[in-house]
């Protein structure tokens, strides 16, 4: 395989595609019962254990892992490839892709942009015999032949006039790689209790001065985040008040309830707007609403995301049509694609009446450069912080070795990033087997403290364009983290720690400049040492 063939083009970007060379992805051919998969692949050295497939929602692809012999040949994928597309069981073989730390594959679906609704598609599918699948906002979602070759097709496509853009629909496998932190209870007033008001563990309440803008002026019901995730339990205590609106744009319906194992989306949501109550957590928005929009899921207890283009494409698009004022998107790493991009611009420019929905994007945990969709322009991308007013690295004193805050221009503010108590899917099966609340980190949890900041901010002023609210919360973030910053920025915290109660002043075009926030240590370490209670997960879907 040649791996300068697979490449496509995102805003007249060259993009290459590099092959992960650790997996295959198989179609069988029809009917061939899962007993006799089973069977191929055991007597088949190549592959790797059949129990550990990927099976691609469907798609009718396989995705397996390659055991090469021996280990590392550089011919070894080629070797696989040769024998598999010759056996008499297999119908199709194709290639796993990498980008970053996720599995992309090109099935058999592409994404056609168009200049200009006034052009007749309907010649150009019978030219190249693709068939239309769905179509809107001047691009169509199409099914290839099944003899076609993908890339090739693509670039005869991307010529023909009218045609903006081609690129595949990616099918994403993303890597939880969640890692547990089990912390004992103590016997102490300070045990995890769902009868308790828990806000004085949100070490992010204080240091953000939340409460301090709450008092100013709080969210507005008629404000709504989207929670763009794999999904958020609506009847969580904390969350069914505030739950307006629900999405499942993985099957396109409303009924978008989170597999019992899927607690990222309810832990993002607790963060941003869980309802403010004499019992349980409070979200940083302060009584806004939300959209719970899934976009993702995970087939089995510690398995991975999966996703596609055209779904999140079409969560996007909801999100803002049905009134969204702010998405919250803590997820990322793919591929980069225009259909996506366009979509958030389209949530950027036509939402909320026009004056834009807020676009709030996780930078990511890889401890290196921000990756898509964070370094798009013209959203807010977020890094994380920690409880000490430090940027997130392996070696911050959080004591969370394991993961970094991805940095570089394209972050704007940072917010806290560890040991965050939020809300858990209820029961045994959250990451928190005993309570309905969790410790939760990552860019995941810093993403939606922002948004629900964005929400607070458009509460106080709904007149605000979204670059306007942007700029408010890059404008009164507190630069802090002992870092010089070059031209009001640094790359590992933007333009500082967000501050929500400065950022409510300025919204509401107050004249007095509220002091920064202080360092907070007296309530830190306390708060700390009752957070280590919990037990807790480190999410690297961002």
């Amino acid at each position: 395989m040649n791996n300068n063939k697979f490449s496509y083009q995102v805003n007249g970007q060259e993009i290459n595609l590099l092959i992960d060379s650790d997996h295959i992805a198989l179609k069988f051919y029809e009917p061939f019962p899962r007993s006799e998969r089973s069977k191929f692949v055991n007597e088949n050295k190549m592959l790797g254990e059949f129990s550990k497939r990927v099976e691609l929602p469907g798609e009718k692809f396989t995705i397996f892992r390659l055991m090469h012999q021996p280990k590392n040949s550089p011919n070894a994928t080629n070797t696989a490839f040769t024998f598999l597309n010759q056996s008499d069981e297999i119908k199709k073989v194709i290639p796993v892709f990498k980008s970053g730390n996720k599995k992309v594959v090109a099935t058999d679906k592409i994404i056609i942009g168009f200049q200009s609704t006034d052009l007749n598609t309907a010649l150009l599918l019978k030219k190249y015999n693709c068939e239309e699948i769905e179509a809107s906002y001047n691009e169509m979602i199409v099914r290839i032949p099944e003899a076609a070759d993908m890339f090739d097709l693509m670039k005869l496509i991307e010529k023909e006039n009218g045609v903006s853009y081609v690129e595949p629909d990616f099918i994403t496998i993303g890597s939880n790689n969640n890692r547990k932190i089990s912390y004992n209870f103590p016997d102490s007033d300070d045990k995890i209790d769902d009868k308790k008001d828990l806000s004085k563990l949100q070490y992010a309440l204080k240091v953000t001065m939340a409460e301090e803008a709450w008092k100013i002026h709080l969210g507005s019901k008629n404000i709504k985040i989207a929670i763009l995730d794999e999904g958020v339990e609506t009847t969580h205590p904390d969350l069914k008040a505030v739950i307006e609106k629900s999405f499942d744009a993985t099957d396109d319906d409303t009924f978008q309830e989170p597999n019992s194992w899927d607690g990222h989306g309810t832990a993002c949501c607790g963060l941003a707007a869980a309802e403010h109550k004499k019992f349980g957590i409070k979200g940083l928005s302060g009584g806004c609403a939300v959209f719970a929009v899934r976009l993702a899921f995970s087939k089995a207890p510690e398995s991975e995301w999966i996703t596609s283009n055209s779904i999140i494409r079409r969560a996007i698009d909801w999100s803002w049509k049905s009134g969204a004022d702010v998405l919250s998107n803590s997820w990322g790493g793919g591929a980069p694609s225009n259909a996506i991009t366009n979509a958030f611009n389209r949530a950027r420019e036509n939402g909320r009446n026009g004056k834009g929905c807020v676009v709030v994007i996780a930078a990511g945990n890889e401890d290196a450069k921000v990756s898509y969709p964070g370094n798009l322009e013209e959203v807010l991308t977020v890094s994380a912080s920690n409880e000490y007013d430090e940027p997130k690295t392996k070696f911050s004193q959080d004591g969370e070795y394991w993961w970094g805050s991805c940095f570089g221009a394209e972050v704007d503010v940072a917010a806290p990033g560890v040991h965050n108590l939020t809300t858990d899917i209820s029961g045994s099966n959250g990451y928190n087997k005993e309570h309905n609340y969790t410790d939760f980190n990552g860019t995941s949890s810093s993403t939606p403290i922002v948004a629900g900041i964005a929400a607070l901010i458009l509460s106080a002023n709904p007149s605000l364009s979204e670059k306007e609210v942007r700029d408010i919360i890059k404008q009164t973030a507190d630069k802090v983290g002992h870092l010089p910053y070059y031209r009001g920025h640094n790359d590992r915290m933007g333009f500082g720690r967000v501050n929500a109660l400065r950022a409510v002043n300025a919204a509401l075009g107050a004249t007095n400049d509220n002091a920064p926030s202080e360092k907070l240590a007296s309530f830190i370490k306390p708060a700390k040492e009752a957070m280590n209670h919990l037990i807790g997960s480190s999410m690297n879907i961002f």
